[in-house]
């Protein structure tokens, strides 16, 4: 069998799963996961498309013999050669992590890890030289999602809407110029998301505020909600643009929520000053580390 297989650990974040998976591209990938997991797994698989994903449910995932005997059964049923099997070692538990390792190790088989810094996505690769795993590449991860992608492997289903100001439009249509990617109006359940900003495999998530609302904290604790694991991840970058100053106090706060707040001021003919574009472009773009 010439087809590569990959291992996933299902955990509370997607992205270590789904960039890896989109980068490497296997014929077939196991998803590893726990009941407290099954909701990501679910989306994750939903979004994966042509690759087969084959479920493997632990119900202990802190129980490293258990996930490594049910992995390893699961494998030699499959009739996979070692050297045609990746594991990544990015999510679920450390136990799950552990086990997966130790089997890795058993087999000779290579596995990787994904780390975000500096806006970039990097993978780490590691194979069994002389029985020591040793770093053999280090490589940047090239824009393999998109918007829709983020949006369905956490949030599974969402709407998109009309905008609801003419500000978020000409936002909008400013951010586009510096963005891959940028999105308007989400709406998931009680849920909604002003702008969605993709850069690379980055995101990130802007609330924006007019009027009285945009001295309030009211957009703060919006995105605080919307960058929780349960939606939208720890991975989204938050941004606050508001057409007025807000005050320190709610200016310490965003920052102690690591929520970017962008004051702007809006003209008499609705539009945006050059200072403003400028100010703009480089509060989102460095960032995202550019």
């Amino acid at each position: 069998m010439n087809e590569k297989l990959m291992i996933a650990l299902i955990g509370e974040q997607q992205m270590p799963n789904l960039l890896p998976i989109r980068y490497e591209k296997p014929d077939q990938v196991i998803l590893i996961y726990s009941k407290h997991t099954e909701n990501r797994y679910q989306k994750l698989k939903n979004l994966l498309g042509n690759t087969y994903a084959t479920p493997l449910k632990i119900e202990d995932p802190y129980n490293i013999f258990e996930t490594k005997k049910d992995l390893s059964d699961l494998i030699y049923s499959m009739g996979y050669s070692s050297k045609d099997i990746i594991f990544n070692l990015t999510g679920g538990t450390k136990p799950m992590a552990f086990a997966s390792y130790h089997l890795a190790d058993e087999l000779s088989s290579p596995f990787i890890y994904l780390q975000s810094e500096g806006g970039k996505s990097l993978i780490y690769r590691y194979e069994f030289i002389d029985k020591i795993a040793q770093l053999v590449d280090k490589k940047e991860i090239p824009p393999v999602i998109t918007i829709d992608d983020y949006l369905r492997v956490h949030l599974g289903t969402y709407e998109k809407l009309s905008f609801r100001s003419n500000f978020e439009k000409i936002l909008y249509e400013e951010l586009k110029q510096l963005f891959d990617e940028v999105s308007h109006s989400i709406k998931h359940g009680s849920l909604e998301i002003d702008l969605v900003l993709r850069r690379g495999n980055q995101v990130g998530i802007v609330e924006v505020k007019t009027g009285k609302s945009a001295a309030k904290k009211e957009g703060i604790d919006q995105l605080n909600t919307a960058a929780e694991q349960r939606y939208l991840g720890t991975y989204a970058r938050k941004f606050l643009i508001v057409n007025k100053e807000m005050g320190a106090n709610n200016l310490e706060l965003a920052k102690a929520h690591r929520t970017t707040v962008i004051e702007l001021c809006k003209e008499e003919n609705d539009d945006i000053s050059v200072e403003d574009k400028e100010k703009l472009a480089d509060a989102v773009l460095k960032n995202f580390g550019g």
